[in-house]
């Protein structure tokens, strides 16, 4: 993970929280460190039960990441239910 992003990921979990909101997780990292970022959210919601929510433009995020995708066009809700649905 970059430093920043590591910087970032730790301070949002040292309380331990049920909802990890983060905004575009993996942008402006390579592709072998957003790997290892998608690898980690998934993770840290299978093994520790956190929900995470995430806004991104990233289409690999959202394939590998997301069980529930909500579209939003300039603040309407376009979209609100499965990947495969949409």
């Amino acid at each position: 993970l970059g430093q920043r992003m590591r910087g970032d990921i730790a301070a949002a979990l040292l309380h331990d929280p049920e909802v990890l909101y983060l905004d575009e997780p993996t942008i402006g990292l390579d592709v072998i460190s957003k790997s290892k970022v998608r690898r980690f959210l998934k993770e840290l919601n299978t093994e520790r039960g956190t929900t995470v929510l995430l806004t991104t433009h990233d289409l690999t995020d959202i394939e590998q990441l997301c069980n529930r995708v909500m579209v939003i066009d300039h603040g309407r809700l376009m979209y609100d239910g499965s990947l495969e649905g949409l």
